[in-house]
């Protein structure tokens, strides 16, 4: 354990020192991510496939806010979506539209999962999110959760549309692009089911997690874990559909895994170090329960170097 303190804390230690470094290296890192995901799900426009205009994009990315790599995203997509059709690129205008002006706006900084649920999706490993997003984020991750699954979703039937349109070549077999993939979205009980899931599973690792009893980090992510599965188990059932459950528990046991180290890097407390305290002022009694953090204490050694000579 001391081991992992002390690679934990040097790990901190040369981010902090060299934060102006590091932070825009990973965020053009996400931005290459992200933006390649985008084009592997949907890539209809070519131009926004180009190797060089990733490049850039990803560069400036790398220097701005995350909300505006998140309107990137976007934009992107409503691009892509115009390609394959003009009526359809405007439904995919409109729900964008909607997720900014009614959540962008107040919670700017959250908008960037909406982004990262495809791309969880595409890793297969979509699961893994909610437990992460419980204690990371809380409560204010749903929507935005609940927006990317429908991202993932209308990625999919834009590719069945894809293949509908070709397919069809008499103009009075024409199909109307925002019909058949509103059809497709309302009527897709797995998606509904998934946005329901994520809900819970986000709210209960949440509670669970602010909860004041020793290792309730632990019970919470093991909790949300076991909460997919089951979850998804009862959806299936109760809703007559097939899901693939061994990818939902592989994903849960990655997102436990995932979630676990970040807890370790964010700092885990010595339960046997606990103290009671109390205060008072003119109105109250205020009692508080402290507990440190699992640190490594640095140790001051003076080490003195004896140079010795050989004489012949």
């Amino acid at each position: 354990m001391a081991i992992l303190l002390t690679c934990r804390d040097n790990l901190k230690a040369f981010f902090s020192r060299y934060d102006y470094i590091v932070t825009p290296v990973l965020k053009f890192l996400l931005a290459v991510v992200l933006f390649f995901s985008l084009n592997s799900q949907f890539g209809y426009m070519p131009l926004l496939k180009n190797g060089l205009l990733l490049f850039l994009l990803s560069c400036l990315c790398a220097f701005v806010p995350l909300e505006i790599m998140t309107g990137i995203g976007g934009v992107m997509i409503v691009l892509h979506s115009v390609k394959v059709s003009l009526d359809v690129g405007l439904v995919a205008l409109a729900v964008i539209l909607v997720f900014y002006c009614g959540y962008m706006r107040f919670s700017p900084k959250t908008g960037m999962i909406v982004l990262l649920v495809p791309l969880c999706y595409s890793c297969h490993i979509m699961c893994a999110l909610p437990i992460m997003l419980g204690f990371l984020v809380g409560p204010a991750a749903i929507i935005p959760a609940a927006f990317g699954v429908i991202l993932y979703y209308y990625g999919n039937g834009l590719g069945e549309l894809v293949n509908v349109l070709a397919a069809s070549t008499d103009e009075e077999d024409s199909v109307a692009g925002y019909q058949y993939i509103m059809d497709l979205l309302l009527h897709n009980k797995v998606m509904l089911l998934t946005i329901v899931v994520f809900a819970c599973v986000i709210l209960v690792t949440y509670a669970i997690y602010r909860m004041s009893f020793g290792n309730s980090w632990i019970v919470a992510f093991f909790t949300g874990g076991f909460l997919n599965v089951v979850l998804f188990l009862v959806g299936s059932v109760t809703l007559k559909i097939d899901v693939e459950i061994g990818s939902i528990l592989i994903g849960s046991l990655v997102g436990i895994f995932i979630a676990v180290v970040i807890q370790f890097g964010k700092g885990i407390v010595d339960y046997q170090k606990a103290e009671l305290l109390q205060f008072e002022d003119d109105d109250y009694y205020y009692y508080v329960k402290a507990i440190p953090k699992l640190s490594v204490a640095e140790s001051n050694k003076n080490v003195k170097h004896i140079n010795s000579k050989m004489h012949n």
